[in-house]
């Protein structure tokens, strides 16, 4: 009997084993059970049953036989335990868990790093797999530097630098390295990185035997991090090809597809509205779980921005207090907020949303108040402006001084911007130049003068800026003008000029269109002829050919080259005749009262009827008319 029970625990304990081998946990359950059955004091067999329903993801049946088990038969099970919870988005119970297990407990250890970078606590992720790295080693060590370059990278993205080695062999390595470097803006570097991944993805995958379905999938992951780098580089057109094969190829990664939706209006200038905004609504349903609290909360910000600019004013209402409630509100959150309440004609609103001391929100509050036309606040606030002395908002200041009917503001603006500190060559001759706009549409010459004086000791080798001034001595000083002009075209100076092809050429009279006009129609080289096929056609020389009846000996028609119905010989037809019989009565003549006919006397000679000149077309042989045939008779 003994030898028998001890047979069904070994039959049992075998069906076990040959379940976890084979990866059929439900048989692997199943033995559990028949071994809890038969031998109910066994521990092993609780452990067994609970490791099978973890395989299942039967999560709650698993938390239910902890309940029920005591812990004496069960064993210690905080590690199963705490990747339940993990499972579930339960972290902090999940750590709660883990802290009880063992400090070299090495499962423990890396479950407490996957927590601790899902709960975005990249530090202490970091410190973990660097302390697994060089204190352990075992089969999963690749995988163990694929963690720990993915948490590199999201340290680099937060501002922390970091150092990466160049000893990356798997595809995830490359992959992650690549991500590092994107984030430290070394994007030729990654994007090497990422074409070596997808060589090793492919060979590796391929020596496993995968399916090429399989294959392309994990491909494509790879294909739109490239993309992405792409993009980031301005090659937006390649990027656009990559995003849309893939998303044609329609894989079941979420994550893929969430971030092709988020990327595709990024890249395209003229993506569709409508069909953006049913992409973005479906990527915001699916699981989000493999993407980071930035991705989720970019993918959020675009959904409202494409409302936005679609017009969808409620909609994207909504998705901004959606965004606000689950990420809190930022700089981004509120230029979209203002954008709306601008549209829907709330200004008041918009200036609320916009207070605060950050340069970007002041500018937009600046931008608001002006096209609000409060100019008053609006000088205010480009005063208040952190970098007010910069040449942009001095400018900017001007045009609203003027605008405003305050020209002696502006003149006042634009020299204490000329007197600042730290003014570079370039702004300064800007700030000066308008200065002198400014006085002399003011009318003050003589302080116009003044600043362009300045602007010609600053900057003596600007000609364009010494003729201003010859031009403005001539409104005040003529002397001076005078002066200068000699000075800077002195008669005796020798210039290499043809003065009588000046006096013949008409350019200088038409303008420079006329120059470049007379210069295109000029006769090309002859070998540029040849090149472009603009040979005179020379004329060629043809055999005259005479009409068949041509007569050397008579004139041709005088009246050949006119039409038919104006020569002399033409003939009306019979309905042209009819139009110009009289309607009157009948005996009335139809005659043209304005001629007048003189009658021949009887002793006058009457014209005898001279010889007329056949033309071509009058010269036709002479048919006789053949005479007709009487009809035989029988």
């Amino acid at each position: 009997m003994a030898d028998a029970s001890a047979g069904g625990l070994y039959q049992c304990l075998t069906d076990i084993a040959r379940a976890d081998t084979s990866g059929d946990y439900q048989k692997a359950l199943q033995a559990a059970n028949k071994l809890i059955r038969k031998y109910p004091k066994e521990t092993f067999a609780f452990k067994c049953k609970l490791v099978a329903q973890i395989q299942l993801s039967q999560w709650a049946d698993a938390l239910e036989l902890i309940r029920k088990t005591p812990a004496h038969q069960m064993g210690h099970v905080g590690f199963e335990k705490a990747y339940i919870h993990y499972r579930q988005g339960e972290l902090d119970e999940a750590v709660k868990e883990l802290n009880t297990c063992e400090k070299d407990d090495i499962r423990a250890q890396e479950l407490k790093a996957q927590i601790y970078y899902k709960q975005e606590n990249f530090k202490d992720a970091y410190d973990i797999y660097l302390y697994l790295l060089k204190n352990h080693s075992d089969d999963s060590d690749e995988l163990r530097r694929a963690n720990y370059l993915a948490v590199q990278a999201r340290l680099e993205a937060q501002g922390t630098k970091q150092q990466v080695e160049d000893a990356e062999d798997s595809y995830s390595q490359l992959y992650n390295k690549a991500c590092v470097e994107i984030e430290a803006e070394k994007l030729p570097q990654a994007l090497a990185s990422l074409e070596k991944a997808l060589v090793s993805c492919r060979k590796s995958l391929e020596d496993e035997d995968r399916e090429e379905e399989e294959i392309e999938e994990e491909l494509d992951s790879i294909r739109v991090q490239k993309a992405y780098v792409l993009q980031r580089m301005g090659k937006k057109s390649e990027a656009l090809e990559i995003y849309q094969k893939v998303q044609s190829a329609n894989h079941s990664d979420e994550s893929v597809k969430a971030t092709i939706t988020n990327n595709i209006p990024a890249a395209s200038s003229d993506f569709a509205l409508a069909d953006s905004r049913k992409r973005f609504k479906a990527a915001l349903q699916i699981d989000q779980s493999k993407l980071t609290r930035r991705q989720r909360r970019t993918l959020m910000l675009n959904n409202a921005l494409v409302l936005l600019m679609s017009n969808q004013r409620e909609p994207c209402k909504r998705a901004l207090e959606e965004l606000v409630s689950k990420f809190g509100s930022s700089k981004d959150v509120a230029l979209i907020e203002a954008t709306l309440h601008v549209k829907l004609g709330d200004t008041e609103s918009a200036l609320k949303v916009l207070e605060g001391n950050d340069l970007e929100t002041s500018v937009a509050r600046l931008h608001v108040l002006l096209n609000a036309n409060r100019l008053p606040e609006a000088i205010k606030a480009i005063r208040a402006l952190s970098n007010a002395s910069s040449l942009g908002p001095s400018s900017l200041l001007t045009s609203t001084l003027i605008a405003s009917d305050s020209k002696d503001e502006a003149i006042k603006a634009l020299t204490s911007a000329s007197t600042a500190k730290n003014q570079s060559s370039e702004n300064l001759k800007a700030i000066l130049e308008a200065l002198v706009e400014v006085e002399q549409g003011r009318g003050d010459e003589r302080a116009a003068t003044k600043n362009l004086e300045k602007l010609v000791e600053k900057f003596p080798d600007d000609l364009q800026l010494q003729c201003r001034l010859v031009g403005a001595y001539s409104r005040s000083d003529p002397k001076k003008a005078e002066a200068l002009s000699s000075k800077l075209f002195p008669e005796s100076m020798e210039v290499d000029v043809n003065v009588d092809e000046l006096e013949e050429s008409d350019w200088i009279l038409y303008g420079e269109k006329y120059r470049q006009k007379k210069e295109a129609k000029s006769p090309a080289a002859p070998d540029a002829e040849i090149i472009t096929r603009k040979l005179k056609n020379t004329n060629r020389k043809r055999k005259i050919r005479l009409p068949k009846n041509y007569n050397p000996d008579v004139a041709p028609d005088p009246e050949r080259w006119l039409p038919r119905q104006e020569r002399s010989t033409y003939k009306k037809k019979r309905k042209n005749r009819e139009r110009e019989i009289g309607r009157g009565t009948q005996g009335s003549s139809s005659a043209n009262p304005n001629v007048e006919f003189v009658s021949a006397s009887p002793n006058s000679p009457r014209p005898l009827p001279g010889p007329v000149a056949e033309g071509p077309r009058q010269q036709r042989p002479n048919f006789q008319k053949q005479k007709k045939k009487k009809a035989s008779k029988f």
